[in-house]
């Protein structure tokens, strides 16, 4: 018998609702265009994370609900509802006769049950399957001893009670908990299926079904083809594939050649398009603090870290803002707001010239020797970088040669901790407040060599809390870890999505991130 299982999922942020253009489709349907950095590599709801998997996922599988094109949560998979006066069960009627789609949308005998659920929430916590999604769904009974292993997976606070009628209980109320349920993790899985793949489940066409709206019609190294059986204005299929042939055009201007229905555009150019802002990356400098280095002094980093941020000007772009913290404004979590709710982080520096000659005391000019400041090229700050460098040289006599190099070296240097001082892009997957802050422990790369066993235990206790418990102790972790000023917020980077005109109806939302077609219509 199939077992409903607890899952973790990153929280929604609110829905933005567009109306784009596509080119035509067959079936006298349109098609929507979306360009990703990568092809998606994995189809496997429970472990995706990588924006154009999740996008992928999001289209191709049906969950219990749904958010629609007026962002409301609505049934999708399940008949209703109900919640218990408590607010900490939650029962699914399922819809009955419902079946998966194999690729090219061949019918199959494998019909969803509550069973395929409590087989996926059960993915979801056993430890081996690394899922991203158990942060989320901590409000589910025992999903933590579940998860280290001291409990069975038959505890978890989920079941099916019936073939088509499935139970969460929580061990606390959770105001967001439905909407966790949008999230891929969320997706159903066919045990019987999923143990026939052989380990390459949601790897290949033949190893996927869908239990969306659309089905899988083609996954080669060009793209990924999603189509479904519908008619004008309904969208008809969705292609994400890589822009190979019109690099180094605008957004605004893919979308006006009709080479993609929409686009992310970080240029702040004049356009009369719609569009919708929003921000997940943060600037800012990177002091590499490991053992060993010159900035393993906290009072230096202090110092420095002060002087730079009273000359760092915004640049006059629209595109960024001063940053208010290290986690931009409007990412949420457990559907709260997490920057209003955290407030100022920015740890105060009275005197940063005056604690620069203390931290120098018994240095020598030597150890400052090949420090640099390193930046991505095209990043478009090297104004910022050399104002910076040059209230340092002023303020301390200390000057740095600022080097860029491109992007994938950056990145590559970035993560093997091979610079001194980086201009860096911290950016929110998933607009997950807590992957943003774990970058910073050990187990997570460790970026800048920060390391503290009271960082990482606030960040694993936030894991296991909801609301605003939860929200308190990212806020806590986000100003200990900025205190000690081996990470110091500069800007944040405004971005927005472009739309054309003539689709009603898409569900876009940036941070999860959602790009959901399906209520979308083309007029």
């Amino acid at each position: 018998m199939k077992q409903f299982l607890r899952i973790t999922a990153a929280v929604l942020a609110a829905a933005f609702l567009f109306a784009l253009t596509g080119c035509s489709g067959g079936s006298g349907a349109a098609s929507f265009t979306w360009f990703v950095d990568t092809i998606p590599a994995n189809l496997d709801p429970q472990v995706v994370s990588a924006a154009p998997d999740v996008i992928a996922c999001e289209n191709l599988y049906g969950g219990l609900v749904r958010k629609n094109a007026d962002g409301e949560i609505v049934p999708n998979l399940c008949e209703s509802w109900t919640v218990s006066p408590d607010g900490r069960t939650y029962t699914f009627a399922i819809k009955d006769g419902l079946t998966y789609t194999a690729a090219k949308g061949t019918a199959t005998d494998y019909s969803i049950t509550a069973e395929d659920f409590v087989f996926a929430f059960r993915r979801i916590f056993q430890a081996q399957t690394g899922s991203p999604y158990a942060v989320e769904f901590s409000a589910i009974e025992n999903s933590a001893a579940v998860l280290d292993g001291t409990a069975a997976l038959s505890t978890l606070g989920v079941s099916a009670s019936g073939p088509l009628t499935l139970v969460f209980r929580l061990s606390e109320k959770d105001d967001n908990f439905l909407a966790k349920l949008t999230l891929p993790g969320a997706m159903p899985c066919d045990e019987e299926f999923f143990n026939s793949t052989r380990g390459t489940y949601g790897l290949t066409a033949k190893t996927t079904l869908s239990s969306g709206s659309f089905y899988l019609y083609n996954w080669t190294a060009s793209g990924l083809f999603l189509r479904r059986d519908v008619s004008a204005p309904l969208i008809g299929s969705l292609r994400l594939v890589q822009n190979t042939g019109s690099t180094g055009k605008s957004a605004a201007q893919l979308i006006a050649d009709e080479k993609c229905s929409a686009a992310l555009d970080d240029t702040g150019e004049a356009t009369a398009l719609r569009a919708v802002s929003y921000s997940d990356t943060t600037w800012a400098l990177l002091f590499n603090s490991a053992e060993g280095s010159v900035f393993e002094n906290q009072a230096l980093r202090q110092a420095l870290a002060g002087i730079a941020r009273e000359n760092a000007a915004v640049p006059s772009s629209s595109l960024y803002t001063a940053a208010e913290g290290l986690v931009p404004a409007g990412l949420t979590v457990d559907g709260i707001a997490y920057r209003d709710t955290a407030g100022d982080p920015m740890p105060v520096i009275p005197d940063p010239r005056a604690l620069y000659l203390e931290a120098r005391q018994g240095m020598a000019s030597s150890d400052f020797s090949g420090v640099t400041i390193l930046l991505p090229k095209e990043a478009g700050l090297t104004e910022l970088a050399e104002q910076i460098n040059g209230a340092w040289q002023k303020d301390c006599s200390l000057f740095f040669s600022v080097e860029e190099v491109p992007q994938e070296e950056f990145d590559k240097r970035l993560a093997a901790g091979d610079y001194t001082i980086a201009l860096a892009p911290i950016c929110a997957e998933g607009g997950s407040v807590y992957q943003m802050l774990q970058q910073f422990t050990a187990e997570s790369g460790g970026l800048t060599g920060y390391s503290d066993p009271l960082y990482t235990e606030r960040l694993a206790e936030s894991a296991q809390q909801t609301g605003r418990a939860r929200c308190a102790l990212l806020a806590e972790c986000e100003r200990q870890l900025l205190e000690g000023c081996t990470v110091v917020p500069l800007l944040g980077q405004q971005k927005r999505l472009l739309v054309a005109d003539g689709i009603k109806g898409l569900v876009f939302d940036p941070f999860t991130p959602v790009l959901d077609l399906t209520y979308t219509t083309k007029n």
